[in-house]
């Protein structure tokens, strides 16, 4: 291969990070025009001062990626870690909330059939994890399922919608991507386009290596962040310039510890005090100067009781806090003290409206249901329960194993049934932390801040688009355990792997067996969803999602009765 490239670089790092993220190597071509014109000319000197070559990091994880007029990009709303750059043609983004029905998925992935289902229970089951060796992906490309191309009607929705020009060059998608956040604005292709998509892990190393794109890119999430109002609920109505009026006139706030989950499971074992290792962002008494709105991450909100910190709740992505107090504000005329206090739970974004602007911007543009919804108290749980699923980070479970250790039996038909679904191999464990008649399972809970992604090397891990469920991809996943060692929540772990004759793979290089990460991928491809919640005979064991509180306290409330 041609050095001038970038690709003498790869030997030892592709063999410690795993497979290019494209098929075929980028052009010189293209890597000259991207150091001139594209925002990566930004981080392109500063890197090679560093001895991190650019075009090294690119073709490692950047690829080229070709879309027809009216085709879709981005939905808003789905899951991704990479960001994408124009190289040519026209690249546009939905500025309006009534235009995403435009970009409504008609379906989501392929699930199997009833009838392969069923074959599952009669097929011979593999040993332990099987790994077809000669299946045409060993190399990681080309090797995850690829979606339908979805398109707009190109005609009907530029007529109606107001849309933004996304400049050759510009970069879109690094919200999603820096933030481990849904996707806040739909794009699509206006005219035949190519696009540099690089994936989280080249995003990273640039990132590591050049302070100057690092800024800039937090600049630009600043200056984008009016879109992340459009996707919460109480803010969904409000029209473009609303949203970019309070953008300009908020305080964004960064609190907590970014790296929360590495020393957790240590700190759990301590048995020290949670509470106080989370940091006070807004004390109980204390003015209220604004609505607090939190962007990512997670909050605990206490009541002091005879000097002591009562958690009544929590706060994740979405939520808000002052909408009580600014009313009292409203009606009376009078500031009024926080009737709460809210900490930061490991790390969390969020953005303060200040009074006048929530009153001059937000209220009259609320409607009567939003007023209701933001008014109305949320389930009804216990203080020690709360702080159980606060202390153990249970909240960040979007689908949580829950067991009822009342109905549970010991019978296993949820392993089984898990066994049955994966070739024989279960992916979770029944054991894990326990409240009086409540078992958190040890199975993944497919996070809303999955903190696993984070290390992973090649992408092998990671959410799915339109679900946000975290699975893994076999053929991509090198067996590193970066994921197992990151998971706060024991959830991940790595198993040997097999051929098809039940005999272990063996690495040529090291001599030891191949080792692949494994845990429960929610039954992704099955028509009935997981297999463990329909095969328990005694209704012990539930799926939760944390951000439903209403549902969450139902399930509590029957199990602990």
């Amino acid at each position: 291969m041609s050095s001038d490239t970038g690709l003498d670089h790869l030997g030892s790092e592709e063999n410690s990070r795993g497979n290019c993220f494209s098929k075929e190597p980028l052009s010189r071509e293209i890597l000259d025009w991207l150091r001139v014109n594209s925002v990566l000319s930004i981080a392109w000197d500063e890197c090679k001062s560093r001895g991190k070559s650019p075009e090294s990091i690119l073709q490692l994880d950047a690829r080229v990626v070709e879309y027809h007029k009216s085709e879709i990009i981005l939905r808003k709303g789905d899951y991704g870690g990479s960001v994408l750059i124009p190289l040519n043609g026209s690249v546009r983004v939905n500025l309006e909330e009534s235009g995403e029905k435009h970009f409504a998925r008609k379906e989501l992935s392929k699930r199997r059939s009833w009838f392969s289902a069923l074959g599952q229970l009669f097929r011979r089951k593999s040993p332990v994890e099987t790994l077809l060796t000669n299946s045409g992906t060993a190399n990681g490309y080309n090797s995850r399922v690829s979606v339908p191309r979805l398109h707009i009607d190109l005609e009907a929705y530029i007529q109606k919608n107001l849309t933004r020009r996304i400049e050759i060059g510009d970069i879109c998608g690094e919200i999603a991507a820096l933030r481990r956040s849904p996707r806040t604005a739909s794009i699509f292709a206006e005219t035949d386009c190519s696009l540099l998509e690089i994936r989280w892990q080249g995003v990273r190393e640039i990132l590591k290596n050049s302070k100057e794109f690092s800024w800039y890119l937090e600049d630009l999430i600043g200056d984008r962040r009016h879109q992340i109002f459009s996707g919460m609920n109480a803010f969904k109505d409000l029209t473009e310039g609303t949203q970019r009026a309070l953008t300009s006139k908020s305080i964004f706030e960064r609190w907590g510890s970014e790296h929360w989950n590495r020393n957790f499971r240590n700190i759990l074992q301590s048995h020290s005090s949670m509470i106080d290792r989370e940091h006070l962002i807004l004390p109980q008494g204390h003015h209220v100067d604004g609505l607090y709105v939190l962007l990512s991450g997670f909050a605990r909100v206490t009541h002091l009781e005879a000097g002591e910190e009562k958690t009544i709740g929590y706060l994740r992505p979405g939520d808000i806090y002052g909408f009580k107090e600014l009313m009292q504000f409203v009606q009376s005329g009078k500031r009024s003290p926080a009737l709460r206090s809210i900490r930061a739970v490991g790390a969390i974004d969020l953005v303060v409206i200040p009074v006048d602007d929530f009153v001059e911007h937000v209220l009259p543009e609320l409607k009567e249901k939003d007023i209701k919804a933001l008014r109305s108290e949320r389930g009804l749980i216990s203080t020690e329960m709360l702080n159980f699923f606060l202390d153990h980070r249970i909240i960040n479970g979007n689908q949580t194993m829950l067991i009822d250790m009342n109905r549970c039996t010991d019978c296993d038909d949820c392993v089984k049934a898990c066994a049955v679904t994966h070739d024989g191999n279960p992916r979770f464990i029944r054991e894990g932390y326990r409240h009086a008649s409540l078992m958190v399972a040890t199975a993944c809970m497919h996070c809303i801040d999955p903190v696993c992604l984070v290390g992973c090397p090649t992408g092998a891990i990671h959410r799915e688009p339109e679900s946000g469920s975290v699975v893994i991809t076999r053929s991509e996943c090198i067996g590193c355990a970066s994921c197992v060692e990151s998971c706060p929540y024991n959830n991940i772990r790595t198993v040997e792997v097999h051929d098809a004759n039940g005999e272990p793979v063996i690495d040529f290089e090291t001599g030891k067996p191949v080792l692949k990460a494994t845990k429960c991928d929610l039954c992704v491809d099955q028509p009935s969803g997981p297999a463990c919640v329909n095969a328990c005979p005694h209704d012990a064991l539930h799926r939760v999602n944390f951000s439903d509180v209403s549902e969450l306290s139902k399930v509590i409330g029957r199990i602990t009765g």
